[in-house]
């Protein structure tokens, strides 16, 4: 436990500097450790190529295993806090989301993808919530639906992050 939260912290450190190959090797310790920020971090690193070879392949594999990681802390009470756990499912989560939408590693599906961004947008990713409103303003992966789009973009404005040109969404019409 102590050293894949140590490596953990050293992939962060690295990353910050910007040293990525060295906060890559330190992910992936971590994630060999069961850690699922480990797991995550080594997914996102495998599926962008930061300090290795890029392989979505590899990278939906980590990403799929801390999304499981995840969901068995929150289930048996091991992590520290469901706080922690529950950001590290959504992040999960909303990553598959990501990798569906682009056929990274996975065959490109817009239906999978928009389930993995509900998921994620409905437990308060704003990042989802964003994309989930994206998806049902353009009715990809799902019927288009303006009043859906709305209450997402809603959401994730709500939060800070919303989208440059959508004061639509704040129309009583949109209710």
């Amino acid at each position: 436990q102590e050293d894949r939260d140590t490596y953990l912290q050293l992939g962060m450190k690295y990353h910050e500097e910007g040293q990525l190959e060295k906060a890559t090797y330190y992910w992936r310790l971590s994630a060999q450790g069961g850690s699922a920020l480990g797991l995550f971090f080594y997914g996102i690193a495998l599926r962008h190529g930061w300090g290795c070879k890029q392989n979505p392949g590899k990278a939906i594999h980590y990403l799929l295993n801390a999304a499981q990681s995840a969901v068995c802390e929150l289930q048996s009470g091991v992590s520290q806090s469901t706080t922690v756990a529950k950001s590290e499912l959504v992040l999960a989560i909303y990553e598959i989301g990501v990798c569906f939408r682009h056929g990274w590693g996975v065959p490109k599906d817009s239906k999978a993808a928009f389930h993995h961004f509900q998921v994620a947008a409905n437990l308060g990713d704003p990042d989802a919530q964003n994309d989930l409103g994206f998806s049902y303003l353009h009715g990809i992966g799902v019927k288009k639906d303006v009043y859906a789009s709305a209450k997402y973009y809603r959401m994730a404005e709500r939060q800070g992050q919303g989208m440059i040109g959508n004061s639509w969404i704040w129309k009583d019409k949109y209710n």
